[in-house]
């Protein structure tokens, strides 16, 4: 199958005391459905995997495939530091039933030039690949010649591109490879550059995934100058979620105000929020006039 238009990537809500909550997992998938999105990614960065023991992350997938009951396509994250652990992960994924497997460069990799080689490796273990390009947490610089060679090696139709500016270098992997599928992502930023450049959708945890839905129908259809102003008026609240550090608390919040999710919690360097920021996102929703609400929301 091509991953192709709106995918939601999920992230791990924990409880007030710091373990896992499923029964919130379970209401996110539901919601998500509803919401009409195309696919779900797990075990992606925003799911804090790093932060999870193994029984922790295997009682999280198994939520999210037994909630989403076949509704939706899912990819799981995969990235490790080496080729073995990955392939245990895709292996575990392929069990489950996912459609791809999500994999970054290893982190810190020096020689860029072993990343055909890894991702071929990867490959092996059975299921399509989307090929992450995410310097911002791997460390690791790709090269537009490089992406083309791994996605040669690897059998790979699918990358998502997280290396600002993306919207230039999603031009550029289409002008050379314009069969490639490339989603755009960080938080949906340049959302709007980036499918206007030929991203074949958008995949990120923004917690209002209808809006970024409602702008690639826009550009799909033609209406470039619509699509623009939709973009234009949530960009405040998509840029809000996507600060560094506090933007996963941030988008936390926002799926606790949907009545998703129970707390904010993290268990990355910002557990929770502080009373200053809860204040600006207050005034944010009120200057857009949004109510969060479970259901889902018409961005028109």
């Amino acid at each position: 199958m091509r991953l192709r238009g709106t995918w939601y990537i999920v992230p791990t809500p924990f409880a007030a005391d710091g373990g896992l909550d499923l029964a919130s997992l379970g209401r996110l998938v539901d919601a998500a459905v509803a919401w009409g999105v195309d696919g779900l990614t797990v075990m992606g960065v925003m799911a804090e995997p790093g932060a999870l023991s193994a029984d922790e992350r295997a009682a999280s997938l198994r939520t999210v495939f037994d909630a989403a009951a076949g509704r939706l396509p899912i990819a799981v994250g995969c990235s490790a530091a080496a080729i073995t652990t990955t392939l245990e992960l895709v292996s575990q994924a392929r069990g489950l039933g996912a459609c791809a497997a999500m994999v970054a460069a290893p982190p810190l990799l020096r020689n860029v030039d072993q990343l055909p080689y890894y991702f071929k490796g990867a490959a092996e273990g059975g299921l399509p690949l989307v090929i992450q390009d995410e310097p911002n947490a791997t460390g690791v610089l790709i090269p537009v010649s490089i992406l083309l060679a791994a996605a040669t090696s690897s059998g790979s139709r699918t990358m998502k591109i997280e290396d600002p500016p993306t919207p230039a270098k999603i031009a550029r992997l289409l002008g050379a490879a314009p069969d490639l599928d490339v989603f755009g992502g960080l938080g949906g930023v340049s959302a709007l550059g980036e499918l206007r450049r030929g991203a074949c959708g958008t995949m990120t945890g923004f917690a209002y995934p209808e809006i970024l839905r409602g702008v690639r129908e826009l550009v799909e259809a033609g209406s470039l100058r619509d699509a623009g102003l939709m973009f234009d008026r949530y960009l405040p609240l998509i840029q809000f979620e996507a600060q560094q550090f506090v933007g996963l608390a941030i988008r936390k919040e926002v799926l606790r105000r949907r009545r998703i999710f129970t707390t904010q919690r993290t268990r990355g360097p910002v557990p929770t929020l502080d009373p200053t920021t809860l204040e600006e996102l207050d005034d944010l929703f009120e200057r857009l006039r949004m109510v969060p609400a479970p259901e889902r929301f018409d961005p028109a």
